[in-house]
């Protein structure tokens, strides 16, 4: 593993905040960062709804960014410039969050990993899922499954305004 371009926390929040308008407007901010896990937080206030509570498309935007952010860092990580986008998602709400969240992605497991490199060096595509869990306090308020397609070639460079 090749660790010339890490996508570390300080980078991965410039290029949210600087490349990502959604992300600003939800106060996104990077607690963790790296090909084995990225958190993002965010506050209650100003993703509330009219009952007080985290608003769906918050928590839903928050866990899709956390998982993309986790398939960028391993891109990063293998040192391969790549374009990531959410292909499909899926999204089971398991309790109101009343407290400030945050987004947890997991890297999957190696053999999961060994299959993207294998279709990224194969055809310059591949496809992943990743599994987010949301938390307000300490409770569970919603679990998340993306597939995000990664395609080999020109994305985001050192920083988000240079270019």
């Amino acid at each position: 593993m090749s660790n010339s371009n890490p996508l570390d926390r300080d980078r991965l929040q410039a290029l949210l905040l600087g490349c990502i308008e959604p992300a600003r407007a939800l106060g996104l901010a990077v607690e963790t960062a790296g090909p084995d896990a990225v958190v993002l937080t965010a506050p209650l206030a100003g993703n509330r709804n009219d009952k007080a509570t985290a608003f769906a498309g918050s928590l839903l935007s928050a866990a899709a960014l956390a998982g993309w952010a986790l398939v960028s860092c391993v891109c990063a990580a293998e040192s391969f410039a790549a374009e990531v986008a959410l292909q499909a998602a899926e999204a089971r709400f398991l309790a109101p969050a009343r407290l400030d969240f945050r987004a947890e992605a997991r890297a999957p497991g190696a053999a999961v990993l060994d299959k993207l490199k294998k279709m990224l060096a194969r055809g310059g595509r591949g496809r992943i899922e990743i599994g987010v869990a949301v938390t307000a306090g300490e409770t569970q308020v919603m679990n998340f499954t993306g597939t995000y397609a990664v395609i080999l070639g020109e994305r985001w460079r050192a920083s988000p305004d240079s270019g």
